[in-house]
C-alpha cells in the first residue's frame, strides 16, 4: 500500500527505505491523522483524508511532488453489483473519459 509505494519512491530518489526513520505503523488513515495531530511526527497521507483537518488549520500539508499510484474497482465476482455500486462505476467511468482538471 502506501508505505510500499513510499518506500519504491524513497529508492528511486537514492534513499535507502532504512533511513525514513519509520517507528509507527498504525492500522488505519484515521489512526495515522490523529497520531499526527497529536504530535507523533509526519507522514505522507492522502488529502482526502485529512481535508477537515487542513481546513480547521489542525493539521498543515507540506507541498511535495509523490508518484502517481493506481487503483482498481473491485467486486465480488458471484454478486450482482448493488445500485451503489453501478452509480459508483457511471461516475468513475464518466470521470475517467472528462478532460483532466490537472489534479491527480
Amino acid at each position: 500500500g502506501t508505505r510500499e509505494a513510499l518506500e519504491d519512491f524513497a529508492r528511486s530518489e537514492g534513499v535507502p527505505p532504512a533511513e525514513l526513520q519509520i517507528f509507527l505503523v498504525l492500522p488505519s488513515n484515521e489512526a495515522v491523522r490523529q497520531a499526527v495531530e497529536a504530535g507523533a511526527g509526519a507522514t505522507i497521507i492522502s488529502e482526502l483524508v485529512i481535508a477537515r483537518s487542513l481546513a480547521e488549520g489542525s493539521l498543515r500539508s507540506v507541498p511535495v511532488v509523490l508518484p502517481k499510484r493506481d487503483f482498481a474497482m473491485i467486486t465480488h465476482r458471484d454478486r450482482q453489483a448493488s445500485l451503489a455500486q453501478m452509480a459508483l462505476k457511471a461516475h468513475l467511468t464518466s470521470k475517467q473519459d472528462a478532460p483532466s482538471t490537472g489534479r491527480g
